[in-house]
């Protein structure tokens, strides 16, 4: 195992010799000058000087012509002391050694030129040179198929890393696409073929010391890998550049187009605004409650949508107007000085105008509404009052004495109704519509009327019927004056008579009178068992000693019981038909003949009070002496 080991390291020290040769010699053709090998090359100094002098950009004074051992150590001693003083420590390396040929010594010190020389400006704090090369190749083989870049050994060894890298800054130079990844020798064979013609890297590596090692010489793909970015790190200045050109360019191109935008949203804005603030100058006051109702929808629905809309905008235009100035502050770029009328306080100014127009405006729209309603009040008002003031007059009719007999106040009754429904009952719908106007407008209250149509029907509805009653109160004295009864009443009668006529004969037997007395409740009789003398004695009157009663005798009988007359006569018998015979009247009798509570107290105050109940014949006799 340590025999396999120390030859892979000699197998690795042979490579770095050949590749840190070539490197050199890559170098020092600018002076057209080459060596065969840095390991007896490089022992006198001078060769060593002449590549220092190329890659450290300074000079060394040595001897051109050493010819003792003495000479060439002081030429290796200022040649060590120029790394040094590049920030290179040189820890058991001395000049003796290089003139002695030391392979590993040698190695070190040319391994050393190499980090600080070649990939020196990859390092940056806490990141080594070699760090910053493989992170280097790793940013640039990204996104590459089959390639991972994660060490200076296995991660070349198939070719398609330096492809890669090659073909991310020069992509015309290799078709990455046709490269297969188990053909390492044909793509490590490309990349440095490549670069030998196009990129003047020599090829540093054989491909035989890549393909056929266990594993590469680490510090040989370094230096090739350290050569390539040499020549592509001048491109990356370009790359560099460029971004800076695209950055300002798309700055500029950004800029404007905010600029644009911002004048082109301003000018809109303001016209929008401008405009409305027109409207609202010339707009035209409503002449209706529904006009007016739909003006002020209108303007809320304004007030809600363009208004809002204006007011975002025009803070949105405010941030805008801002972040241009920053980005062109950022840039170093002239301030951005809108158009005139257009700058964020000027659109602000317009908009606070546009405010104080719509205060106006609404202001007038609802000073014309109460007008409005004030007038639809009115309206109803008007018609209300004076039609309440004719039924006050009617009114006052119906209270105060009518003049002449009673023919003539019938005459007078009706002529007034007739005049009174005339002139008051087409004025109701009048009224009425008024008041749908004053519902429609939603008003509640009126100050002018305290009338409701509600209110003026029903009083109109109950005068014209005190109105008829009153002609029929009147038309009933005057057939009580001539002893008739009134027409009501005899329709009353005929119709009872005709209900109880069970056989249409026109004729009431006794059990016909009988069901029709009761259900007038003029009589108390009892349909049970035994002898009704009461009835019997009712019957026989009113037939006149007949078995059946015709129509006008039960119209005078039930006329005889009903007049409203008061002959002591029939008061008797009406008080013996509530008492049922009695010679007394209970409080039960006076309320089951519907007397009301008055009139009960006053029969148990003012009759004499008897066993049982109340004398009403001794009252009666008493009041009719």
């Amino acid at each position: 195992m340590a025999t396999e080991v120390g030859d892979i390291h000699a197998q690795w020290e042979r490579i770095q010799i050949k590749t840190f040769t070539a490197w050199a010699n890559m170098h020092l053709a600018k002076r057209c000058q080459k060596i065969d090998s840095i390991l007896t090359d490089f022992q006198d100094g001078v060769k060593l000087a002449d590549l220092l002098e190329i890659i450290g950009d300074g000079s060394i004074k040595i001897n051109k012509n050493p010819k003792f051992r003495l000479h060439k150590i002081e030429n290796l001693g200022k040649c060590l002391r120029f790394i040094e003083e590049h920030d290179v420590k040189l820890a058991s390396i001395g000049p003796e050694a290089i003139v002695d040929g030391m392979r590993v010594q040698t190695l070190g010190m040319v391994w050393t030129i190499i980090l600080r020389f070649a990939i020196a400006g990859l390092s940056a704090e806490g990141i080594s040179a070699k760090q910053g090369l493989l992170m280097w190749c790793q940013k640039k083989t990204e996104g590459y198929r089959d390639v991972n870049v994660q060490d200076f050994q296995d991660s070349f060894k198939d070719g398609l890393a330096f492809c890669a890298i090659i073909h991310r800054h020069r992509p015309e130079l290799i078709d990455y696409d046709s490269l297969d990844k188990n053909n390492a020798r044909d793509n490590l064979n490309t990349a440095f073929d490549v670069a030998a013609k196009n990129l003047d890297i020599p090829r540093l590596l054989d491909v035989d010391d890549i393909v056929d090692m266990p594993k590469p010489d680490e510090r040989s793909i370094m230096t090739y890998c350290a050569a390539l970015y040499k020549v592509f790190s001048s491109y990356d200045k370009v790359e560099t550049a460029g971004r800076r050109i695209a950055k300002f360019l798309n700055f500029v191109k950004a800029a404007e187009g905010m600029i644009n935008d911002y004048a082109r949203r301003a000018q809109i804005l303001r016209d929008a605004v401008e405009a409305k603030r027109a409207d609202l100058g010339n707009a035209a006051m409503p002449d209706s409650y529904e006009g007016g109702r739909a003006a002020l929808a209108d303007f809320r629905a304004y007030k809600n949508a363009s208004k809002r809309q204006w007011v975002v905008e025009h803070s949105d235009l405010v941030a805008l107007f801002s972040n241009i100035q920053s980005k062109l502050k950022t840039m170093n770029r002239p301030a951005y000085m809108p158009p005139t009328g257009l700058a964020p306080e000027e659109i602000g100014a317009i908009i606070d105008e546009l405010t104080t127009a719509e205060r106006k405006h609404h202001s007038a729209l609802n000073a014309r509404m109460r007008q409005i309603l004030d007038t639809v009040r009115q309206g109803f008002a008007k018609p209300a009052n004076a039609f309440f003031e004719r039924l006050m007059h009617y009114k006052g009719l119906l209270a105060g004495p009518a003049e002449g007999d009673l023919p003539q106040q019938v005459q007078f009754f009706q002529d007034n109704l007739q005049a009174f429904t005339a002139e008051l009952e087409q004025q109701l719908p009048v009224i009425q519509a008024a008041e749908e106007q004053c519902s429609a407008c939603n008003i509640e209250d009126n100050e002018y009327s305290d009338h409701t149509f509600e209110d003026l029907q029903f009083t109109f509805e109950q005068l014209r019927s005190v109105f008829a009653k009153k002609i029929q109160f009147t038309q009933d004295q005057i057939n009580e004056s001539k002893g008739g009864v009134p027409l009501e009443k005899m329709n009353e009668f005929r119709e009872s008579f005709e209900h109880f006529d069970g056989n249409h004969d026109g004729q009431l037997d006794k059990l016909e009178l009988k069901s029709a007395l009761s259900s007038l409740g003029l009589v108390d009789v009892s349909f049970g068992g035994g002898e009704d003398k009461e009835f019997e004695a009712i019957f026989a009157k009113v037939s006149e000693g007949h078995n059946q009663i015709s129509l006008e005798q039960y119209v005078k009988y039930m006329v005889s019981i009903t007049e409203d007359t008061v002959s002591p006569q029939q008061l008797a018998e009406a008080f013996t038909i509530v008492s049922g015979s009695k010679t007394f009247l209970t409080e039960a009798d006076l309320r089951k003949a519907q007397l009301t509570d008055d009139q009960v107290d006053f029969v148990k105050t003012s009759f004499p009070a008897t066993q049982g109940g109340y004398d009403h014949k001794a009252w009666l006799s008493a009041h009719n002496n």
